[in-house]
């Protein structure tokens, strides 16, 4: 959804040929919901689900997936989780 806000504003600053909505008011929005995912909705996350969550925090990354080091066939995936 975050994915699709983005789009939606950087397009509107091209459609707008607004420097300042490409340049500062879609960056802004990007950091403002990092730092909500991050301090508010994973502390959330944290006390509904404890341990499990935890887990999956350390295993999943936030953005990027890793590539790296995965085996195929390794059986490891999020189901497991």
């Amino acid at each position: 959804m975050l994915t699709g806000w983005f789009i939606l504003m950087l397009g509107l600053g091209i459609l707008l040929r607004s420097l300042s909505l490409i340049l500062i008011f879609t960056p802004a929005f990007v950091l403002l919901n990092l730092i909500y995912l991050k301090a508010i909705e994973e502390k959330e996350m944290e006390g509904k689900f404890g341990d499990e969550y935890l887990r999956y925090k350390r295993e999943i990354p936030m953005f990027f997936p890793r590539f790296k080091g995965r085996k195929p066939g390794s059986g490891k995936d999020c189901r497991g989780l």
